[in-house]
């Protein structure tokens, strides 16, 4: 587990490049993300917990960014075993609460891996039990950890980044990715509806590029400083920098 910036803490020993993150605030802790299922991951989440000096019951919140199953794994393990309040997007509760819902990107990759993605889902390690969300967010939402909510839909329809002011933060989810040399758009292929991820990355640009030094990604490692000047140059690969 690694300190990014003073309270935002990567678990980033999960597995397949995935993060998870904890936010330590006066109100106690907050989980961001759970991760890929299994046991071993949830023992990670559990002792990063501890290492911090709380305990499980400390856990106040889990804010989860979308319903995919590399993110929400553990969702329910984890509310089981903290009690803490479970947060999504309003409309990423049916996904919370029927997994089987979500739709396949309409790419002829997409379309022919969704029937494998669907299978390998139904089997007892990567399968997401369904589970209701305590508390619905919608965009602009402030939290008490200082976070406002972002929905920034296209990678799922209630996929929410989450923008710290104070601290010039985005916990960007997937919808941003970090691999290789520069940030990108979610991967095509497990994205639905690639026209409004790309109109969530202008949204980003336009409201909160300026505000922004750290992005901390689903997949792929921090920028720590200048993060917004790469959204804003992202947004310019896509757009040309034209207005949308």
């Amino acid at each position: 587990m690694k300190e990014v910036i003073p309270g935002l803490f990567d678990i980033d020993e999960l597995g397949s490049a995935v993060h998870a993150y904890l936010w330590r605030w006066e109100g106690g802790l907050t989980l961001i993300d759970t991760g890929l299922p299994g046991a071993q991951n949830r023992e990670t989440i559990l002792r990063g917990i501890h290492q911090l000096g709380f305990r499980p019951a400390d856990l106040r919140r889990i804010l989860l960014t979308h319903m995919d199953v590399d993110h929400a794994g553990n969702l329910k393990a984890l509310k089981r075993a903290s009690g803490a309040e479970l947060a999504c997007h309003a409309v990423e509760k049916q996904f919370l609460e029927h997994p089987n819902r979500r739709r396949p990107a309409p790419t002829l990759l997409g379309l022919l891996m969704h029937p494998l993605y669907r299978l390998v889902g139904a089997l007892p390690y990567f399968r997401v039990q369904p589970i209701a969300p305590d508390r619905l967010l919608v965009d602009g939402d402030r939290l008490p950890e200082g976070f406002t909510v972002v929905h920034t839909p296209g990678h799922t329809p209630g996929h929410i980044s989450l923008f710290h002011p104070q601290h010039r933060l985005l916990i960007s989810g997937d919808a941003l990715n970090h691999w290789g040399s520069r940030i990108s758009p979610p991967p095509a292929i497990f994205t639905p509806d690639m026209d409004t991820a790309h109109r969530s990355i202008w949204k980003l640009a336009q409201k909160y590029s300026s505000n922004i030094d750290t992005i901390v990604f689903g997949h792929g490692p921090p920028i720590v400083g200048n993060g917004g000047a790469e959204i804003q140059a992202l947004a310019d690969r896509i757009f040309g920098g034209s207005e949308r």
